[in-house]
């Protein structure tokens, strides 16, 4: 009964309960709203909550290893055996903007107002693996390549360079790549959406197209070992 408490936390003050609640609670926050159109950050509904999720994002700790939705809903499936939709009209809001943005307007954080280096952070770690996302793209090396810079330069000076051609197939690799990043295996959640949201962006300029889909049954898409040699960087 965190309503009963004297402070935000589970036991009142942060504690090892909060540490090891973290990750269900974020789960629970990520599936309601994707699958069932439900916000356990709704203040309105569960104070308690709100309050708890609110105070966890001012220690510096917990940021650390936050997750996002995207990253979630897509993890929780091949780990649960099922995820289920229950197809209402808020639900399938809550889908499409969690698969193709805009990344800033989910709740899956309420951290104000977000780290104004967060689009290089994206920037570095994109560049320090370029040559693996490259390679274990579905579509040919040459068109990831010209789509990545555009969507980096993109990040970069918040404008594409108006004569860079994109491929034929440039919306389906990167919006292959905008589903395989990971929360906070790769970066951080306020990186992820401008990464996410510029390789949308840069998408959306040459087609409509998804990348293949992600499994329900497994993430072997997000093989760690073509990106073991970067480990020590």
């Amino acid at each position: 009964k965190m309503d009963e408490t004297k402070g935000p936390y589970f036991l009142g003050e942060f504690s090892t309960a909060d540490c090891i609640l973290a990750p269900y609670i974020e789960r629970m926050n990520a599936s309601l709203f994707y699958y069932k159109g439900y916000s356990l950050r709704n203040k309105e509904v569960w104070p308690a909550i709100s309050d708890w999720f609110n105070a966890m994002e001012e220690r510096s700790t917990y940021l650390g290893i936050q997750s996002d939705f995207h990253t979630h809903v897509h993890d929780l499936p091949p780990q649960m055996g099922g995820c289920y939709s229950n197809h209402t009209k808020q639900a399938k809001i809550n889908q499409k903007l969690v698969d193709s943005g805009p990344y800033h307007s989910l709740p899956d954080t309420n951290l104000t107002p977000a780290p104004k280096d967060a689009h290089l952070e994206a920037i570095a770690r994109v560049v320090k693996h370029k040559d693996a996302i490259i390679k274990v793209n579905p579509v040919d090396e040459s068109t990831v390549n010209t789509a990545l810079l555009a969507t980096l330069t993109l990040l970069a000076k918040g404008e594409m360079k108006k004569k860079v051609k994109l491929g034929k197939d440039s919306d389906v690799a990167l919006r292959y790549i905008r589903d395989r990043i990971n929360v906070p295996r790769d970066m951080s959640i306020f990186a992820a959406r401008k990464l996410r949201g510029a390789l949308e962006a840069t998408a959306k300029t040459c087609g409509e197209r998804e990348g293949p889909s992600i499994s329900l049954t497994h993430r072997r898409d997000q093989n760690p070992i073509p990106f073991r040699k970067f480990e020590s960087c």
